[in-house]
């Protein structure tokens, strides 16, 4: 897969579209949470379509994001890099748990997806509470 990331989108509007992103996907992760209750398969399908653009979202603010907090904010990277870090378990569920969903019982495959929807919509509250404004702090030194 390869992903071009725009460089030269300030990072202050790249923080809100990411987060309007956040809302995009939040809503969509809860539609695909209820339907993998009735038909697993269908869900594991929109999981798949909708991973490619998680997954573009992800190197954009390691990339984007974290590159800034790394060179102005260094010394105050900790939280964000521990949230940063939660993409592996995102990335790990979007190119190894996905494929092997089908092979689960209706119910099992839901609970995965169900998990993994809670994690992400976490995720995405812990980027917007603790990533972005300290990367908004750092964009402005």
């Amino acid at each position: 897969m390869h992903y071009k990331v725009d460089f030269s989108e300030p990072i202050p509007k790249m923080i809100e579209r990411l987060k309007h992103e956040h809302r995009d996907f939040e809503s969509r992760l809860l539609q695909i949470e209820e339907s993998s209750r009735t038909n697993s398969k269908q869900a594991i399908g929109m999981l798949k379509d909708l991973g490619k653009s998680i997954l573009r979202h992800a190197i954009e603010e390691e990339a984007r994001i974290m590159r800034v907090i790394m060179q102005k904010a260094k010394d105050h990277s900790e939280q964000s890099i521990k949230v940063m870090q939660e993409h592996k378990q995102i990335i790990e569920f979007l190119d190894k748990t996905i494929s092997q969903l089908k092979t689960f019982s209706q119910e099992e495959s839901a609970k995965k997806i169900k998990k993994f929807v809670e994690d992400s919509i976490k995720h995405f509250s812990e980027e917007e509470q603790i990533v972005f404004p300290l990367a908004l702090k750092a964009d402005s030194m």
